[in-house]
């Protein structure tokens, strides 16, 4: 199921099994993971560090920079979205 909003959580370690809507930070491994937006269950890797992604803290929730595109699966574009204040934004 397509999700439109995303909880942080701050990990030393990340779990075996994700959750749908989580967003598993780990600064000491300077990762952030989460299942795909659009509900199809791929295990989405964004590294934190220059000329990847950026995660930006703020009073209203994380956000996650640049977009997230998932082009695998049987639709080989089926995701891609921003990730602004925990918010899912859909392009």
């Amino acid at each position: 199921m397509k999700i439109n909003e995303i909880v942080p959580r701050y990990v030393n370690e990340m779990p075996n099994e994700l959750e749908s809507g989580i967003l598993y930070i780990c600064h000491g491994y300077f990762i952030a993971i989460h299942l795909c937006a659009c509900g199809c269950g791929i295990k989405t890797v964004t590294p934190l560090k220059p000329n990847e992604w950026t995660l930006t803290k703020e009073w209203e929730g994380v956000t996650l920079r640049p977009s997230i595109g998932n082009f695998t699966g049987e639709n080989p574009y089926h995701a891609h979205y921003y990730i602004t204040k925990n918010k899912i934004e859909w392009l």
